[in-house]
């Protein structure tokens, strides 16, 4: 039975496909505060057997990105289920 993770934004992907997951700084999308502080999201991705990059998931904090990639290297080890949906941080609309 092929694995699929679903992704924040919807989309399936076959985790067969799938040879690396990390934790990427999204500066393009960073929010400015008043005082100039600049707070970017942290994006879960994957890199498939092609090379190509595939979102997974935005967080706020590196933090909660790196409990999101832990979660899905579990879910790779136990392998219990066929579909894995990556969790969105709290208080995310739905």
């Amino acid at each position: 039975m092929a694995k699929t993770i679903y992704t924040q934004f919807d989309e399936m992907v076959n985790y067969d496909n799938i040879v690396k997951i990390g934790i990427k700084t999204n500066w393009e999308d960073a929010d400015i505060a008043d005082d100039g502080t600049i707070d970017p999201d942290f994006e879960m991705v994957g890199r498939d057997i092609t090379g190509l990059e595939i979102p997974i998931g935005i967080y706020k904090t590196y933090e909660e990105a790196e409990e999101a990639v832990k979660a899905l290297h579990e879910w790779f080890k136990n392998q219990a289920y066929a579909v894995y949906e990556v969790p969105k941080p709290e208080g995310a609309d739905t």
